[in-house]
């Protein structure tokens, strides 16, 4: 009746049969039955299990220790469980990791949950498989390498994420659909609290004081949904600009006849006519209206008549017109790039509409493809919202050390990408 798990441990699962369960229960077979407490979730860390994921974050995880009695893919699996079940607290990592499956494929013995045992020898006196510590001690150790080798607390989790978890991702997704998303987001803290280490005041777009962090994702779109790839990271007063552009360097993920989006807050000439020329990547971003090439747009767009504008392929009362050859004005763009002008009746403005200009390396795309190939964004945006929001707490710090609020932010996204895939 035992079912097979695939690991040498030490517990036995019987199937759903009432009569056999009965017969050993009266042969004295059974020390304890007790309720499985599966969830949803656990399907995620069994699938990382069973696709080999978890050893290959495992064995490229930047561990100090030497010969820990703690495995790396107990200590991780035991976080992700966590980020699933909205626990961040790293005294609460162990106790989160209690599915009897996800326990069985790890080759753990449920009874070692009981208090006086544990992985390590001095055992734990909490419900759980290791003390609430362990953890903690070893960012500790991580904290100390990167100082010695003068990097920022928690730099190597932002290597490991980049250099493995991303690619890991992207090579069981099989390489997503060639389209990808780079953006900044702001991780906000207590504008009082001076003690977030690393974090710095600036204003928000309204001018409204802020303390905090800015994070940088390159992501790469999959048929339903994204995977994070690389991340960037400093305080929030660093503008987009040099938190992301380092997810574009060295061996980039990015293929030839690839397309990348990006929002008016990353613009830069060099780097777009770096992408398309050298990389044969395409870019699609939003003009900033201050801008010569959004202003030649406009001046062409107005003079071209009713018939030739066209509706727009997802938003209603909307019309859109292509423009070509906008880049001239733009002496640090060096390919050319053609735009597409949105407009909608506005009453406030003087010739009765409301403007937005997009802009595309891709000189074959439509008006009607280059809005649509944009508006892949604002469907991250809102995702941004929601990473951010109850389900997630992705800025949701429960110390105020930058090694764990980095660790914390590396977890919740990998248990985020978990969840895309």
């Amino acid at each position: 009746m035992a079912l097979e798990t695939g690991f040498d441990s030490p517990l036995q699962w019987y199937t759903e049969n009432p009569v056999a369960v009965l017969e050993r229960l009266r042969a004295g077979e059974i020390d304890y039955l007790g309720a499985a407490d599966d969830r949803l979730t656990d399907l995620h860390l069994l699938a990382a299990i069973k696709s080999g994921l978890l050893d290959e974050w495992a064995s490229t995880f930047p561990d100090p220790r030497g010969a820990p009695q703690i495995p790396l893919r107990v200590l991780l699996a035991a976080a992700v469980a966590g980020a699933f079940a909205g626990e961040y607290a790293l005294c609460a990592t162990g106790p989160a990791l209690h599915s009897p499956a996800v326990l069985a494929e790890l080759g753990i013995n449920v009874a070692w949950l009981t208090p006086g045992q544990g992985l390590s020898q001095r055992g734990t006196q909490e419900k759980a498989l290791f003390q609430s510590d362990t953890l903690r001690k070893l960012l500790q150790q991580i904290e100390v390498a990167d100082r010695a080798a003068g990097q920022r607390p928690g730099q190597r989790l932002i290597d490991w994420f980049n250099q493995s978890v991303g690619p890991a991702f992207l090579r069981v997704a099989g390489g997503g659909t060639g389209a990808w998303i780079l953006d900044c987001t702001k991780l906000l803290v207590n504008l009082d609290n001076e003690n977030y280490e690393g974090s710095a005041v600036s204003k928000d777009e309204d001018g409204t004081p802020i303390r905090g962090y800015k994070l940088a994702l390159l992501s790469a779109l999959i048929e339903e949904g994204r995977l994070i790839t690389r991340i960037g990271w400093d305080n929030v007063r660093e503008s987009d600009h040099p938190v992301a552009r380092p997810l574009l360097q060295g061996e980039t993920p990015l293929s030839r006849g690839d397309t990348l989006l990006h929002d008016r807050g990353l613009i830069d000439g060099a780097t777009i006519s770096c992408l398309k020329r050298d990389l044969g990547v395409d870019v699609t971003f939003g003009l900033k209206r201050d801008m010569l090439a959004c202003r030649l747009a406009l001046a062409q767009a107005v003079c071209r008549p009713a018939s030739h504008w066209q509706p727009h392929p997802t938003r209603k009362g909307q019309e859109i017109l292509r423009v070509d050859n906008i880049g001239v004005p733009w002496k640090e763009l060096t390919v050319p790039i053609n735009g597409c002008v949105v407009r909608q009746p506005d009453t406030k403005e003087p010739d009765g509409y409301a403007y937005w200009v997009f802009a595309s390396t891709n000189l074959r795309r439509t008006a009607a493809g280059i809005v649509l190939d944009y508006g892949a964004r604002s469907e991250c945006e809102e995702d941004h919202r929601q990473v951010k929001g109850p389900n997630w707490e992705l800025d949701e710090f429960t110390s105020t050390r930058l090694v764990e609020i980095l660790f914390h932010v590396v977890v919740v996204l990998l248990a985020y990408n978990l969840h895309q895939w």
